[in-house]
């Protein structure tokens, strides 16, 4: 098989090979688009290994550290399975993966450890679900070198040097819980609102789009707003307050809907509406079974490799997302679409 070269990637785009050059060599200015034109026309036409032993070369190996909050672990699981297919995807042009997972009852935590990666490793890639965004951007200024590349996942970190960051718009999955759950009550009805760790801005961002959302309809009344500790604290609440109303529609939660769901089986009661987030095979079994209404799946896995792609780019040729935030929505996940999740494993394999 004939070897590709730069002058076959020119002809084939019809620019000069001076300019091919630029871009695969990242010396000199080529215009964003046009340089990712390049870079994608060389791989697809067999540069690649050309781009391989530069990057071996010039670097040898790429640290990146990822920093994921675990505090769904079918979620985190989904996260870092994303990053690792990227991970597994570049692997011969010397990439290297580090994921940190941390609880979300213990943010002062990941901040110590990310302390420790920055005063003690080498990196050159940061991937960050923030949970104290003031200590994290204290941390970076003071301890980060300036060739550290930083972007965010999940959650955004709020700091000028953050290159890009993959998620939902959190605030408007609430709202949507809220339309949803509407609508399957009719637009009236009693409903109880379960709202756990108001101090983590991703579920104080859902739970404050529900309330918004929620109060505009006055035919429907939460005759009460639970708050939890912990995650887990969310069965026995739930337990209890199936006991105390017996006319409740609908319930919400910000968090796992696992826990509720649990409760409303155990208690027999399908008539009880309820709207939450995330996916596993539990979670399919209970929709399938008529205990969840609706979930709402976020896209961990393709979440997880957009931010490792991203990264992977701009550490090889410096090729930055067209746009800062990348929102890559939702699916209203029901009985009829169980295997939602597979899609963006197919899409991201090809």
């Amino acid at each position: 098989m004939k070897r590709v070269t730069q002058e076959d990637i020119a002809k084939k785009l019809n620019i000069t090979r001076t300019t091919v050059a630029r871009a695969l060599n990242n010396n000199g200015y080529v215009e964003a688009g046009l340089k990712e034109r390049i870079l994608l026309t060389a791989e697809e036409m067999g540069y690649k290994t050309n781009l391989i032993a530069r990057s071996l070369a010039k670097k040898g190996v790429w640290n990146i550290y990822c920093f994921l909050v675990s505090y769904n672990d079918d979620y985190a699981r989904e996260l870092e399975s994303g990053l690792r297919s990227v991970e597994s995807e570049f692997q011969h042009y010397g990439f290297k993966l580090h994921v940190i997972k941390n609880n979300p009852n213990e943010p002062e935590l990941q901040v110590r450890k990310l302390e420790s990666v920055l005063s003690s490793e080498q990196i050159d890639g940061l991937i960050i679900s923030p949970m104290m965004n003031k200590e994290i951007n204290e941390l970076i200024e003071s301890r980060a070198v300036k060739t550290l590349r930083i972007g965010s996942l999940n959650v955004e970190l709020e700091n000028e040097r953050s290159l890009f960051h993959v998620g939902n718009d959190l605030e408007e999955s609430g709202v949507l819980a809220a339309d949803l759950l509407s609508k399957l009550m009719s637009n009236k009805g009693r409903i109880v609102v379960f709202n756990a760790f108001n101090q983590f801005k991703a579920l104080y961002l859902r739970y404050h789009g529900f309330m918004n959302e929620i109060s505009k309809n006055k035919d429907i009344e939460i005759v009460e707003t639970v708050y939890l500790e912990s995650i887990q604290d969310s069965y026995k609440a739930a337990k209890e307050i199936l006991k105390r109303y017996d006319d409740l529609d609908g319930m919400y939660t910000n968090t796992e809907i696992i826990y509720l769901s649990r409760a409303l089986k155990e208690s027999n009661r399908k008539s009880v509406q309820l709207i939450g987030n995330d996916l596993n095979d539990e979670i399919k079994g209970l929709i399938r079974d008529g205990y969840i209404s609706m979930a709402l799946h976020s896209r961990p896995y393709f979440q997880g490799y957009l931010a490792g792609k991203y990264m992977f780019r701009i550490l090889l040729n410096n090729i930055y997302p067209s746009r800062k935030t990348t929102n890559v929505g939702f699916d209203i996940v029901t009985s009829v679409n169980l295997q939602v999740e597979d899609t963006f494993r197919i899409l991201t394999s090809d």
